[in-house]
Formats: structure tokens, C-alpha cells, sequence
């Protein structure tokens, strides 16, 4: 009776193996990226004037996907969604790109910096470009490169020039 028992539990454990290891899920995957891929993301900047001098070091720049999932248009913002206006580095607002060109740029685009819904004060961003696996950041990791210029109403006469990699996430970085 106890080769029984034991028959009756081994095959017991093997229907229910048999069972629970049947994988009904699909692992295909498919991701879906936003319009603006692969330029959107998170980028670490450093930025300098006209002169040379740095203004900020290692910022948070995010190019993002507008409300509208817009292919030609896209958020940029350098800092906090709340960093004051009155820094320079700081800007916020909606400009052109082109995905397939790796490329954005705007005129005369309002500055939304500090969280406000208006402003008076206006920037541009000249010379926007992605270079994909364009850069080795400090860890050694090789990333996408970012570089563009701007210019604020609120900084007249001065020239601010943005160079970075993509946020790669190593503490390195």
C-alpha cells in the first residue's frame, strides 16, 4: 500500500508540474515608443556662454512627447519643472523637431520655466541635433549625444551652448 500512496502522489506532482509550467502567454512583445523616438528622453547637460564660462554642470535636459503624441513638435525643458525663470539655465517650453533629421529647434517659444501656464519671456534653440551612440559618458558607457545653442529675451545678448549625453543611469554618470 505504501508503493501506492507513493504512485499516486508522484504522479499527482506530475499532472500538476504539467500544468502549471504550460505558459498560455504571449512573449512577444511589442514596444511602443512615443512619436519622437529616438530623440526623446532624458539627457545630462553641461552649459556654457558665450565666453566659455560654465553656467551649470551635469542639469537634467528632457526632450519629451507633447499631449498629442506630436511627430513634429516636442517639450523641451532643462531642470526641474519648477526651476526659476531667473536661472539661465533654466528653460521650458514646446519646439519643432524632425525624427527622421535627429534634429529640433524654435523661434521665439514661450518659457514656461518655473511652472507657469504663461510668460512674457521667450527663447530660441538653434542647432538642435541627437548623434545616437555619439558619445562615451564618464562611466565608459557609450550613449547618445545632444548639443544645441540658445538664446532668452530675459539674458540679452547672450549666447548659451548645451552639450551632453543621454541619462544612462550609473552613478557614474
Amino acid at each position: 500500500m505504501d508503493m501506492k500512496v507513493f504512485k499516486y502522489i508522484a504522479m499527482s506532482l506530475f499532472l500538476t508540474m504539467s500544468f502549471v509550467s504550460c505558459n498560455t502567454e504571449n512573449d512577444d512583445f511589442d514596444i511602443e515608443y512615443t512619436a519622437i523616438h529616438p530623440i526623446g528622453g532624458q539627457y545630462t547637460v553641461d552649459i556654457t556662454d558665450e565666453t566659455g564660462t560654465v553656467v551649470a554642470e551635469h542639469q537634467a535636459c528632457y526632450l519629451a512627447n507633447t499631449s498629442d503624441n506630436s511627430s513634429i513638435q516636442c517639450w523641451i525643458r532643462i531642470g526641474n519643472y519648477n526651476a526659476s525663470a531667473a536661472l539661465a539655465s533654466s528653460i521650458n517650453g514646446k519646439i519643432g523637431c524632425s525624427v527622421a533629421d535627429l534634429t529640433f529647434s524654435g523661434s521665439n517659444v514661450m518659457n514656461l520655466a518655473g511652472n507657469v501656464t504663461t510668460a512674457t519671456e521667450t527663447f530660441n534653440v538653434v542647432g538642435g541635433k541627437i548623434e545616437l551612440n555619439g558619445v562615451e559618458a564618464p562611466s565608459g558607457t557609450i550613449a547618445d549625444k545632444i548639443s544645441f545653442t540658445y538664446t532668452r529675451t530675459n539674458f540679452p545678448g547672450k549666447t548659451y551652448t548645451v552639450t551632453g549625453y543621454r541619462y544612462t543611469g550609473w552613478p557614474e554618470d
